[in-house]
């Protein structure tokens, strides 16, 4: 963006030139260099707490000084304890981590509560940022969930995904990652490099030895590149559980068994079942593709579902039980 906006000024907009200028709330600024325009307009974050990675954290810090943001680092440590301080001063308990002996329930609340302070972190900061420095105005909060991530429900309701506006809301994450190899290549920035080589994880849950052991894509059952054509069968093809499996038995065929296809569909429709009421609150997104999930704005599609799918799932299975001469494709 703010490449493209040094290059109008150069040019000539003058309607350019005069909106960049009321956003810094300086008459006499003229964007010349796309970095130094970026420190003005944009404020990154890295909300790390004890189970972030330095590796992280120096990718974050890398990929801001190549932009030119201005950059925060953050420890929510503090904040988490005394979230849970009052929980445990009512009702006399800590809960602890799954790799602590903690059950299921007390592993999810505390990746959680993570995720939330952080989008309430993210709210105070774009509020008070400026203010800080001695400027005018205040900043919008820019959510990071994906498509895929939004079919599956692989966020915490109102966590650091919540903002004023997604600008990946609409783009799966394959896509994302062919759009930041064209960064590394258009805008020269190398840091997008080991942010691509990097496994996708939440970092929500302990390190051992230092190193990550939750990725996002154990977590969700299936890989980012399954969930890709999973996501544009279930929008734009139109398909159900049913009819997905007779589409995948095909496509797939080369990879897996018509057994392992029909438990990646009923694993992704119990999934998208579950969790289909977090896009009722969802952050609006900017839609670039046409396989949104995006509830209100963009798929109509009901938030209420019966999980259990028993007629469809009963379908999978008497389909898999045929021989492969008889199998339906749709």
């Amino acid at each position: 963006m703010c490449v493209q906006i040094c290059r109008a000024v150069k040019d000539g907009n003058s309607q350019v030139l005069e909106d960049v200028q009321r956003v810094v709330s300086d008459s006499s600024y003229r964007p010349e260099d796309p970095r130094e325009l970026c420190g003005r307009l944009f404020t990154t974050c890295y909300m790390a707490s004890e189970n972030s990675s330095e590796d992280t954290r120096n990718r974050a810090k890398d990929l801001a000084a190549q932009i030119g943001s201005n950059h925060l680092n953050i420890n929510i440590d503090m904040a988490v304890k005394g979230m849970l301080g009052i929980f445990s001063m009512v009702t006399g308990k800590w809960p602890q981590f799954r790799a602590n002996g903690g059950s299921a329930r007390e592993n999810l609340a505390l990746q959680n509560v993570q995720a939330r302070i952080r989008m309430i972190l993210a709210y105070l900061f774009a509020q008070l940022c400026l203010w800080a420095q001695g400027k005018p105005g205040g900043l919008l909060v820019l959510g990071s969930a994906n498509v895929d991530e939004s079919l599956t429900g692989y966020f915490t309701k109102y966590d650091c995904s919540s903002a004023d506006i997604n600008p990946i809301g609409g783009v799966s994450k394959m896509d994302l990652k062919c759009f930041l190899q064209y960064c590394v290549k258009r805008f020269h920035l190398a840091a997008l490099i080991s942010i691509l080589d990097a496994p996708p994880t939440a970092e929500l849950e302990p390190l051992t030895d230092g190193k990550i052991v939750q990725t996002d894509e154990a977590d969700m059952g299936m890989t980012y590149s399954e969930l890709s054509v999973i996501g544009r069968l279930r929008k734009i093809s139109k398909c159900g559980p049913y009819s997905m499996f007779c589409k995948l038995i095909h496509s797939w065929k080369e990879t897996f068994t018509p057994s392992q296809v029909a438990t990646k569909v009923k694993h992704f429709f119990r999934m998208y079942s579950i969790n289909r009421h977090k896009m009722t609150t969802v952050t609006p997104s900017y839609h670039a593709e046409n396989f949104s999930p995006d509830d209100n704005r963009f798929d109509l599609r009901p938030f209420l579902y019966n999980t259990q799918w028993h007629w469809q799932f009963r379908c999978i299975d008497n389909e898999v039980s045929k021989p492969q001469s008889c199998r339906v494709q749709l």
